[in-house]
């Protein structure tokens, strides 16, 4: 009785049928649902060993998957045999054909369960020997003794190829679970088997016996409950369809968000080159009323430029003035951004910037917002100053910044064809006279700005100035400034002058 593996060119013999394979696969997706019920035909489908007639071509071709799963075909005995090795194998459990065989009250459905119900462990069990010949060929069966709860069976096994013991604990483990099927559980034990030395397989089969009337009841009260499980089931399966749908659906519609965002992202980065940030966000958001109309509101306003820039960058070749030049505006935006201020004009070498629109908060935080921004851009000078007269530029650059708030128009002026977001009004004029009139590396700020900020920032009277359209002259006020050392920016430059000087007088003499 030894598993024979000798290559033939003949069809396999039909010894027991695919529903042995069926109750074992089953079994191994109760039991380890990760692993793939494939594993359990390893070095079986495909094997030569093992050939089918196909009944399209009529040729002999290798068992597959597809067949081994068909509850109407028959395969070998060493076939079977294999499987039965391989669920061993995967559970690592000797025992795995028993307990596989005792699983095979999961698989009945429908009215195999309303008649085994009715019918109850004797009856089943006196119609063993007709039933066997649907699961197995090679072997006979007797009811030695059947009544008031225990039954006598023997099994013989005829001398085939590849039967083996894991044969007889497949049919222990049915034993077992018809009992369950039925509603009386069972317990079997064996007596005596024919792979170790007995003449035949005998198994006790020990029940509590119940009358029909109670077995009735029992099957009544498993139908409604049966019935509820179905409807439950059938309704989480429609709950876990749903489910998967729309994971599905959302999976989608996230990677489709992701390649919007990139977009936005990208046209974000490429309109804030040309546009303010805060207006690029709402012209992205669809938000163009703002932009667009023009309104009257409280702003507070920046102008700033490089004082004697065309002077100073005369004698630069245009490579390194460019250079220059894209450095100072990269280190300006940059603060700009961090304030979140409105870059609304470049013209030349000067800003124009404000604080109010299109987002706004608070007068007073427009301006401290504003004023801080031209403090951190006064001490950015301050290093770029020092960076480029190491890198050879005698006079250093600087900057004067002038800050007014009060009321101004603001919006979308030009053509149809072109256009740009900014401010008009006499208060945008007050801004830029005062950076006109503000020293080099200084800033200058009007009296509505300083009653916003005075209690935060330290400022410096400054004398009146005279303002073309203003009546009467503008006070302004001058905010003190120091480096990262505590030095004023003016005593900085001054003395970065000094050492330009110093540097040309020791190369005259």
């Amino acid at each position: 009785m030894n598993e024979i593996s000798s290559i033939t060119s003949k069809p396999m013999r039909k010894d027991s049928s695919c529903i042995n394979i069926l109750t074992c696969e089953h079994y191994i997706n109760c039991v380890l649902s990760e692993v793939p019920s494939r594993a359990l035909f390893n070095d079986i489908t495909g094997n030569k060993n093992f050939l089918f007639t196909d009944e399209e071509t009529g040729q002999l071709i290798p068992v597959t998957k597809e067949y081994l799963l068909d509850a109407s075909n028959w395969i070998s005995n060493e076939l079977l045999s294999r499987v039965y090795r391989n669920i061993i194998a995967i559970t690592n459990d000797p025992a795995a054909v028993y307990k596989a065989g005792r699983n095979i009250f999961k698989t009945a459905v429908g009215s195999q369960v309303y008649l085994m119900r009715v019918a109850g462990v004797q009856t089943i069990i006196n119609r063993l020997p007709q039933e066997n010949a649907k699961f197995n060929r090679n072997r006979s069966i007797k009811i030695v003794e059947n009544k008031n709860g225990l039954a006598v069976v023997k099994i013989y096994w005829d001398e085939a190829p590849g039967i083996n013991k894991h044969f007889c604990d497949m049919n222990k483990g049915v034993y077992e679970g018809l009992g369950k099927l039925t509603g009386n559980p069972a317990t079997v034990e064996e007596k005596s088997c024919q792979f170790e030395g007995g003449d035949f397989c005998e198994c006790h089969i020990k029940w509590r016996a119940k009358p029909f009337y109670s077995r009735f009841i029992d099957l009544i009260r498993f139908r409604i409950s049966r019935e509820i499980i179905e409807e439950l089931e059938r309704r989480i399966e429609e709950v876990n369809t749903n489910c998967l749908r729309q994971e599905r659906t959302i999976e989608l519609r996230t990677q489709d968000l992701q390649k919007q965002k990139k977009i936005v992202d990208k046209a974000h980065k490429f309109l804030t080159r040309y546009v303010p940030s805060q207006l690029a966000r709402k012209i992205l958001a669809g938000e163009v009323e703002p932009v667009q109309d023009h309104r009257r509101q409280k702003l507070t306003m920046l102008f700033s430029d490089i004082k004697d820039f065309t002077r100073t960058t005369d004698a630069m070749e245009p490579e390194d003035m460019g250079r220059l030049l894209n450095e100072y505006f990269s280190c300006m935006n940059d603060i700009i951004q961090a304030h979140e201020g409105t870059l609304a004009n470049i013209t030349g070498d000067a800003l124009f910037i404000f604080f109010g629109a299109p987002d706004r908060t608070n007068n007073r935080d427009h301006a401290l917002r504003c004023v801080r921004m031209a403090i951190e851009m006064q001490q950015k000078m301050g290093e770029l100053q020092q960076k480029w007269f190491n890198e050879g530029i005698e006079h250093p650059l600087q900057i004067r910044c002038g800050i007014n708030t009060g009321m101004a128009t603001v919006g979308s002026f030009g053509s149809r064809q072109r256009s740009e977001y900014s401010a008009m009004g006499m208060q945008v004029n007050l801004a830029s006279r005062l950076e006109t009139a503000c020293k080099p590396g200084g800033i200058l700020i009007s009296h509505s700005t300083w009653a916003l900020v005075n209690d935060r920032i330290e400022t410096l009277p400054h004398a009146t100035i005279e303002v073309k359209g203003f009546s009467q002259p503008i006070r302004a006020y001058e905010v003190k400034l120091a480096d990262g050392n505590g030095r004023d920016s003016a005593a900085l430059t001054e003395t970065l002058n000094r050492t330009s000087r110093k540097f040309i007088l020791n190369i005259e003499n």
